[in-house]
This record gives structure tokens, C-alpha cells and sequence, in this order.
């Protein structure tokens, strides 16, 4: 009897420490369907790349779009806030207000998505270093691989008799996680031994980090990370700005059980195919927020040129577009105007309906309207 393309999970509540290897054998994936979605995927994630590095100040997407990706990745674990508390948490500085709950949990995501960039910026590859930097980011703490005792196993949600069930139980032994990690590593970063496309190498490499489940928590979020960094490293997008977050909230059941198909009945092309979908939907809901945030920073420009005399039109429409809301004491900090100037511009904006003033814990903020409408669609 042929031995099978992929071993299967056969306890789920006994640690899967024969996790298969990497790589995955092709005929498991090598269908004309995920061929086609893969050329699809292609497609629209090179309109957002050449879309994104034609902007002239990327601080619009830096900002704005990883932080509406850190949402969504935060709401997959049931972390939610609302997006006034978010760019409220955002436009503070961190010495004025102390921040807790949920908006710090997503603050802490986009840290780790841009510390998890930096670092493959300096160095190039992938690192069980890039891994447990991220992890700590996003839990702040000092720990790292799991050890032994950490008795970690998946459940079954809801309030059904299965209820926190196991439905699958991750490798266990430090040893045993770090070569997992150290065969995951060898396979993104080795792409001459290993000639897999790099989209469908990030489903793959996503699969198996969270089958890997190395660390106590967080590898939910550290794993989603982990695809818009591989996208970054493999040149497909210069910023981690792919909204793809929203597609895995927006099918959170698909998500789950084609994770757990892959692990009970090898169902990769499934699980590939999914992601394939996932990265095609929201390159073009990326695009397209992209050209609204820049349709809209070109109409109030064209306002403030036509309807009032202020001065450095073009450093305060960035300012108003890099975060959507804004203290008198961005500007003033960014040496753009004295404060009494920062003021009277920013309620001439409310005037023209471009803006509006919001009083917050004592806090005073310019909501931009039109960059609030187009991130919370």
C-alpha cells in the first residue's frame, strides 16, 4: 500500500507531535482551480503593489490601512472596539493617556505587524527571532516557546455538547516546536529548495505555524502577521497594508474549519484556495480604499485652494489624512504651525464641513470625516 501524500492528525486530544514536515507534496494543491485563483490573487495583489509605491507620502497607508487590518485580526479573537476608541487610543501620545481593553490589544497588533516589517527589512529572512519578537509584542510578555508543562489544546467553541472539546492538540516539547519552527523557517526563506509560489507558500507556511501553535497565546494574530510580512519579504508589497484580515473575519467559520480539514482529512487545496480568495478580495478592497483616502485628500485640498487662505495647505491635509483624528498638538509637535494658528485652521475645516470637533475625556479632536466614512465601510 503507497504511503499517503500527507499523515493525518488520528488523536486530537494526544499532542500531534508527527506533525508532517515541510514541504507539502504538490499533488495535494496542483489543481486547475487553485492554478486559476492563483493567477487571479496574482493579478489584483500587483494592481495594489504598483497602486501603493506610486503615492508620494505613504504615511496615508502606513497609518490608516494597517490599523483597520489590526482591527479585523483583533475581532477574529473576539477582541473588538469601536473605531472612536481606536483612533482615539491612536492619536494619543502614550505619556498622556494610559491605554487598556481592547484598543491596546489592537495598538499592540499593528506594533507587532511593523516590528515583524523592520525586522525582515534588516535582516532579510525569516528567524525563530522574528517569530517570538512579534509574540512578545503582541501578548507584552518575556517568554517565548512554550514549554512542556504549557498544556495547550484547541476546543470546540459554542454552547453545544461538543463545548470545550478538544478538536485539536499542537505538538508539545520545546525541542520538538523549535525544529518544526526551524523546518517552517527553511521553507519561506529557501526558495531555491523549495520553488513554491510565494502565495501559495504563505497559505501553507500559515497552516503550519498554527498547527505548530508555539507559543501559550496569541499565535492567532502572530500568525496573520506572519502572511502580510511573507508578502513584504517576497517582494509582492513594499508596506504590510493587505486589509486581509477583513476577508478571514468576514468567513471566520470557513476560516476555522479549513484549518481543521487540513489537519483531520489533508484537505490542502481547500484550504489553499481559501486563502488564494482571500488575498484577490482584499487586494481590490485595499485598491480601492486607497483611491477613495486619495480622491478625497484631493477635494478638500482643492477646498482649502479655493475657499480659505491657509498656509502649508499640503502639511495639514497630510496631518489630517495620516490618523482620522487630530489634536491641535500633532501640529504643533510636527513644527507645523504655533498653536493658536494649528486652532483657528482646524476649526475653519469644521466650518467647511471637512471636519468635526469632538470633545473626548477632556480630550479635544478633529474627526476627518470623509477618512472616517471610507475606513469604516
Amino acid at each position: 500500500m503507497a504511503e499517503p501524500l500527507f499523515r493525518i492528525n488520528p488523536d486530537r486530544n494526544v499532542p500531534w507531535n508527527d506533525l508532517p514536515s515541510l514541504p507539502v507534496h504538490s499533488d495535494l494543491y496542483r489543481t486547475v482551480d487553485i492554478m486559476e485563483q492563483l493567477a487571479n490573487a496574482k493579478s489584483a495583489l500587483g494592481r495594489l503593489h504598483g497602486r501603493s509605491i506610486a503615492i508620494p507620502n505613504q504615511g496615508i497607508l502606513i497609518n490608516t490601512i494597517s490599523l483597520q487590518e489590526a482591527k479585523a485580526s483583533s475581532e477574529i479573537e473576539n477582541i473588538f472596539t469601536t473605531d472612536d476608541e481606536l483612533y482615539q487610543a491612536y492619536s494619543e501620545d502614550s505619556q498622556e493617556v494610559v491605554l487598556k481593553g481592547p484598543p491596546k490589544e489592537v495598538l499592540r497588533y499593528r506594533e507587532a505587524l511593523w516590528d515583524g516589517h523592520d525586522h525582515l527589512h534588516r535582516s532579510g529572512l525569516f528567524d525563530q527571532e522574528y517569530f517570538i519578537s512579534i509574540y512578545r509584542t503582541i501578548k507584552q510578555t518575556n517568554d517565548g516557546i512554550r514549554p512542556p508543562s504549557a498544556r495547550i489544546y484547541i476546543s470546540q467553541g459554542g454552547s453545544g455538547p461538543n463545548a470545550g472539546k478538544a478538536i485539536y492538540t499542537p505538538p508539545r516539547g520545546k525541542e520538538i516546536i523549535e525544529s518544526k519552527i526551524s523546518n517552517l523557517i527553511d521553507f519561506v526563506n529557501d526558495d531555491e529548495k523549495y520553488p513554491v509560489d510565494p502565495l501559495i507558500k504563505m497559505a501553507i507556511a500559515h497552516y503550519q505555524f498554527e498547527a505548530i501553535h508555539p507559543f501559550r497565546d496569541g499565535n492567532g494574530r502572530a500568525g496573520r502577521i506572519f502572511n502580510i510580512n511573507l508578502l513584504t519579504q517576497k517582494g509582492l508589497l513594499d508596506l504590510p497594508i493587505l486589509f486581509l484580515s477583513r476577508y478571514i473575519i468576514d468567513h471566520k467559520s470557513d476560516y476555522y474549519s479549513l484549518l481543521a480539514g487540513v489537519t483531520q482529512r489533508g484537505r490542502w487545496s481547500e484550504w489553499i484556495l481559501f486563502m488564494l480568495r482571500a488575498v484577490e478580495v482584499t487586494s481590490h478592497l485595499t485598491f480601492q480604499k486607497i483611491n477613495d483616502i486619495l480622491e478625497a485628500r484631493e477635494g478638500i485640498m482643492e477646498s482649502i485652494h479655493s475657499d480659505t487662505k491657509i498656509r502649508k495647505a499640503e502639511q495639514l491635509v497630510q496631518m489630517i489624512f495620516t490618523q482620522p483624528l487630530t489634536k491641535v498638538s500633532h501640529l504643533t509637535d510636527a513644527r507645523i504651525y504655533a498653536e493658536g494658528t494649528a486652532r483657528n485652521y482646524l476649526n475653519e475645516l469644521c466650518d467647511l464641513g471637512i471636519l468635526e470637533k469632538r470633545t473626548i475625556s477632556g480630550h479635544h479632536y478633529y474627526l476627518n470625516l470623509e477618512l472616517y466614512r471610507i475606513l469604516s465601510e
